[in-house]
Formats: C-alpha cells, sequence, structure tokens
C-alpha cells in the first residue's frame, strides 16, 4: 500500500472524527433543530459533522490531484503480457549474439507542467551499451539513457491535465564476455521538487559469456 493511500486513511479513520468530536462539544448544529428527539441530538450532530467534514476533505484530494501527476515506467520481455509489478530479466549471451532486448512501456497522467519539466534517466554500466531506434525519443550519452518527457507529451494547455501512453522497444549490447548481472531502475530528475509520483518495476540484466 501507498504511504500516500495509509495517510488517506489515518486522516479519515481518526483525525476527521476527532475534528468533529472537537466541533461538536463546542456547538451542536442539531441541538438547535426542534424536529430532531433531544436523545438523538448528539448522535445527528456527529454524523453531520462528519459528513461535512468528509465532503471537504474529498474536495481538497480532488484539487492536489488536479495539481499532481504520476509516471509509470514498467519494463516487460512478452508483447502480449505486461506485469508492472514484475521485474523482467534479460540476457546477452553467445546464442542471442550478444544482444537483449526489453519494451518499455510509459504511462504520463496528470498536471501537463509537471510531467513537461521532467526527465526520466536510466544509468547503464560501462560493460553493455543500449541501442536506440532513430525515430527513438531516446537519448544517450556517457552510459545514460534519458526520456525528456516534454517529447512524449501531445501539444496541450499546460493548464489542463493530460493523460498519454508511449511504447518503445530498447536493445541492449554487450562490450565484453565476463559474467556479469546488474538490476537496473530509471529515476526521475523534475524541475519541481514536488506534484510527482513515479512508478517502476526495473529490469535484470545479465551477461552470460
Amino acid at each position: 500500500m501507498k504511504p500516500s493511500s495509509i495517510i488517506k486513511i489515518l486522516i479519515k479513520a481518526v483525525v476527521l472524527p476527532m475534528i468533529a468530536m472537537f466541533m461538536l462539544n463546542k456547538w451542536n448544529l442539531c441541538g438547535y433543530i426542534t424536529f430532531i428527539p433531544e436523545d438523538y441530538r448528539f448522535e445527528a450532530g456527529l454524523a453531520l459533522y462528519m459528513a461535512i467534514l468528509e465532503a471537504v476533505a474529498e474536495f481538497i484530494e480532488y484539487f492536489i490531484a488536479k495539481a499532481n501527476a504520476t509516471i509509470a515506467c514498467t519494463f516487460y520481455t512478452d508483447e502480449r503480457r505486461e506485469d508492472r509489478h514484475a521485474k523482467p530479466t534479460i540476457q546477452m549471451s553467445d546464442s542471442s549474439m550478444g544482444i537483449a532486448s526489453v519494451w518499455c512501456h510509459i504511462i504520463l497522467d496528470g498536471n501537463y507542467k509537471i510531467l513537461s519539466g521532467t526527465e526520466i534517466c536510466l544509468d547503464i554500466p560501462q560493460w553493455f551499451s543500449a541501442q536506440l531506434d532513430a525515430n527513438s525519443s531516446l537519448d544517450q550519452n556517457n552510459h545514460q539513457i534519458k526520456w525528456d518527457v516534454s517529447t512524449l507529451l501531445p501539444e496541450h494547455d499546460n493548464k489542463k491535465d493530460v493523460h498519454t501512453e508511449t511504447r518503445m522497444k530498447i536493445s541492449f549490447i554487450r562490450n565484453n564476455e565476463n559474467d556479469a548481472s546488474i538490476v537496473l531502475e530509471p529515476t526521475i530528475k523534475k524541475r519541481f521538487g514536488f506534484g510527482l509520483e513515479f512508478e517502476t518495476n526495473g529490469i535484470t540484466i545479465q551477461n552470460m559469456g
């Protein structure tokens, strides 16, 4: 469970009832409604305050979500089956002529301005290099593969939300025949220090000499 989900649960289960009780002890709105029996005014007041607070919380959550963005970067090897919870393994071996390939699925969702100021970076070791298509949106420099997210976004009003997806195939070519293995996970560089959530499953790359 994500930390943000845990915080939401705690707020709704603990914080909101405490605030409702505090407000109820200060002033019970239902205490002045005569058609509610006196014995039930406390329960009615508590239910009313909880409803108001939950509505306010939902309102705040909605506007926070509108100001946030999410990037999901999923690696997979089978075009027919993509699992963002599984970490795929690819091998560069003699039988594959020292080449291994993986698919990458990137989903961009949320605030356009936050997304456009972000880069996805994947550092690779010296014992292999990446082969990119000529029309790829990737850039490789100094053993780092980089996605400029702004190039993946459609033309859009930067005051609105956006949802877009892209898939690409990345091939890795070994530079030596020494046995080696590494787990790679991309990271993000962002212009804004808040409001962006990044999800990835990573990939295991093996060199079988």
